[in-house]
């Protein structure tokens, strides 16, 4: 059974180490493999790999190779091999398995393998003519090394052991952000661990003082590892959150809200405790680009409370202007609720581009939820799409008609791939909806302004099914195609929004435009035609948008809280 396997493309390396060359030299009288050196792994294994390998040295029972090794074709080994920072050559048969630690091994046509092969640190290089009939394990990005020690050789990990304490961000600060219902709000937090205990638990802290309210929200996040890959923890949280973070990166929304008032995010107040698990890929991953995945559970209570929108200080923003704030913040069901959440995320990052993929889904329980209070500050437009999601204007009049049990399902995938002339296409596609229950306000979504579709009104489509796509093609003018350069680029966005009560209703918009791109930051000068506030009167804007990854949109299952 082959698995976990892909050919390196490493090329081959010699032998690079003339101390342990030279060590080994004294202990072996003859030429081929050696046996009765000792040898160990130093500290406690950091993988599932290393945990294998240990396994393996423990039971002591396997001939030890120390340098460049060639099995011909006929020849045979007895028993299991390990290999340590040496190159082995196998065109006989190994009666066992062979591990290899920092060292290249080369299967030939013909060559048999008993047992399971371990090649963690080094090169792999695979023949399709060639029998494994255990487990290939792949793992060059492994960081062991060897060294000779008395009697034998000691396996060591160059990884940094992690410290007791960090601070967020620098000093500790992380960076300010600055919104329609806080203002500025000022970040500060900072993790503790003890690497030593069993478990290696984790205390993360966190807190954001928000002078305009007078208030200080708070987190905190108890966990425990089960296993290398499995992490077990409590938490409780008070904040300010949104559904709408995957449009823009928080920093931009920060931005573009203190020069401009355009806030493209509705928020409501959040108090949160639960149980949350996680269960990640292999770190180092199997090999240089492959796959990245993550699994998380997590079950709680939440108790939610609408917010008004502030009147906080705009550099060049035109209030008046109905394109930038046409409604206040948007009210929530205030009250209480439990939940349970699950959610799987998946990525792959190549020389070629990248692709990922997630799919969420969380189940409500209404606890003590109320109607959603009508906003006095919110003017009724027939022209715009229905907001509230419901068919009715009047949000308080609709919402407490029945439960808010729910359960709502979410997907999103994210491709990016570079052609051999350097052009680039870029896809992304989400999709939410309720698919059983009512769902309460507080999970609604926005679209609209930059980052969506730029010709419609901002925060102008709001529902609890959403549907949004786009695509995009870059042509390099200047520059270089991974590093930076000017692009000349074309893009198309489409969505449907509304709720399985209403009529959902198509929106679009072609875009395009020259960007200035450094690394993933692109800052886009173009132009959209498409839909508008009145669907029936196509409108053209000229916009200026910032986008970073762009087709690495968060793929995060379920979204952060």
């Amino acid at each position: 059974m082959r698995c976990g396997h892909r050919p390196s493309r490493r090329p081959f390396r010699p032998l690079r180490r003339p101390a342990l060359g030279f060590a080994a030299a004294l202990v072996l009288a003859l030429p081929g493999p050696a046996s009765g050196q000792q040898v160990r792994l130093a500290g406690e294994p950091r993988s599932e790999a290393q945990e294998a390998l240990r396994s393996f040295l423990e039971a002591n029972r396997f001939d030890l190779w120390v340098r460049d090794t060639v099995l011909a074709r006929g020849d045979t080994v007895p028993g299991p091999v390990l290999l340590l920072e040496g190159t082995a050559r196998i065109a006989g048969r190994i009666e066992g398995g062979i591990y290899v630690v920092d060292g290249d091994l080369f299967l030939r046509g013909g060559a048999s393998v008993a047992g399971d092969v371990l090649v963690l640190g080094g090169g792999f290089y695979d023949s399709g003519l060639a029998e494994v009939a255990g487990v290939i394990t792949y793992r060059p990005n492994e960081p062991l090394r060897v060294r000779p020690t008395e009697g034998g050789f000691e396996i060591i990990s160059e990884v940094e052991p992690e410290p007791a304490f960090e601070l967020d961000g620098t000093w500790g600060v992380r960076l300010p952000t600055y919104d329609r219902v806080n203002g500025l709000s000022l970040p500060v937090g900072a993790l503790a661990r003890v690497s030593d205990a069993p478990g290696r638990p984790e205390l993360a802290v966190g807190g954001i003082w928000i002078p305009a309210r007078g208030d200080v929200d708070f987190r905190l996040h108890n966990s425990w590892h089960l296993g290398e890959r499995v992490r077990l923890g409590l938490f409780a949280t008070s904040a300010v959150v949104t559904n709408d973070g995957w449009i823009h990166p928080t920093w931009y929304n920060s931005l573009a809200h203190f020069v401009a008032g355009d806030d493209g995010r509705d928020y409501y107040d959040s108090r949160q405790f639960g149980l949350a698990l996680e269960w990640v890929s292999a770190e180092p991953p199997v090999w240089e680009d492959a796959p990245g995945w993550r699994f998380t559970f997590s079950a709680g209570r939440e108790d939610a409370e609408s917010l008004d929108a502030r009147d906080v200080t705009v550099l060049f923003g035109d209030e008046d202007d109905p394109r930038r704030r046409p409604y206040a913040n948007q009210p929530i069901n205030e009250g209480a609720f439990w939940f349970v959440r699950s959610g799987f995320e998946w990525s792959v990052n190549s020389r070629e581009g990248r692709a990922a993929f997630g799919l969420g889904v969380e189940g409500g329980f209404d606890a003590d939820l109320a109607p959603a209070r009508a906003h006095p500050t919110v003017p009724y437009n027939p022209n715009m799409p229905d907001r509230s999601g419901s068919g009715d204007t009047d949000a308080s009049s609709v919402a407490g008609m029945e439960s808010h049990d729910f359960l709502l399902v979410e997907g999103r995938v994210a491709a990016r791939r570079v052609t051999w002339l350097g052009h680039s296409v870029d896809v992304f596609a989400m999709g939410r909806a309720d698919v059983a229950g009512r769902l309460p306000f507080q999970r609604y979504s926005t679209i609209g302004g930059p980052g969506t579709i730029p010709t419609m009104v901002l925060r102008g489509l709001r529902g609890s099914w959403m549907v949004y796509a786009e695509a995009a093609y870059a042509v390099p003018v200047l520059g270089d195609a991974a590093l930076g350069g000017l692009d000349v680029f074309a893009r198309g966005s489409t969505a449907r929004m509304g709720s399985p009560s209403d009529r959902l209703q198509w929106y679009g918009s072609i875009q395009g435009g020259l960007a200035i791109r450094l690394w993933d930051f692109q800052l886009e000068f173009g132009a959209a035609a498409g839909s508008t506030a009145e669907p029936d009167a196509p409108g053209v804007i000229g916009f200026i948008d910032v986008r970073t990854r762009r087709s690495a949109r968060p793929t995060r299952m379920p979204p952060p809280r």
